[in-house]
């Protein structure tokens, strides 16, 4: 088992943007939502992972759901693209972060994985959770999510690159 900063570290090692592709699965008003189980202080994520050689949008979040959870991928449909770039612990870490709306077979999920638990989290009160990115969080808040296209996660390297100044 990788602790969360371990993962992190060896995402930033490599120097490259990491392609990643999760699902919004919203069911009787919840979101579903997964966290590490060894650090309660741990953000909240949606369920996905990093593409691998020869996969789709749909093989791979069909591949993470079932990998991690107890459910099966039923449907799902594009909705956007975030970039997202932030430093975790001293590492920087850019990923470029596709989202789909994905329907399960089942609500009582279960995790597969013994480092993550799964939760279903109320939509109406989901500002409320440190679900990240925080962008994606509050696009589903609002209600957005299903009409935005691309999200850039605010960092505060880009206020140099806005002025010219960047180097």
């Amino acid at each position: 088992m990788t602790s969360e900063a371990d993962f992190f570290r060896s995402i930033a090692a490599r120097k490259v943007v990491r392609p990643r592709v999760a699902g919004i699965v919203i069911r009787d008003g919840q979101l579903l939502a997964q966290r590490p189980t060894d650090d309660p202080q741990a953000s909240y994520a949606l369920v996905g992972g990093e593409y691998e050689v020869g996969d789709t949008f749909m093989s791979r979040l069909q591949a993470e759901i079932e990998e991690e959870t107890s459910a099966h991928l039923v449907s799902a449909r594009y909705l956007f693209v975030i970039e997202n770039r932030f430093i975790y612990k001293a590492a920087f870490i850019h990923g470029l972060e596709h989202y789909l709306l994905a329907e399960i077979d089942r609500s009582d999920v279960e995790s597969r994985e013994p480092h993550l638990e799964v939760y279903w989290l109320p939509v109406d009160q989901i500002s409320n959770y440190d679900l990240r990115p925080h962008v994606v969080r509050d696009a589903i808040a609002s209600g957005k999510y299903l009409d935005v296209r691309h999200l850039v996660v605010p960092f505060e390297q880009d206020r140099s690159l806005e002025s010219g100044s960047a180097e």
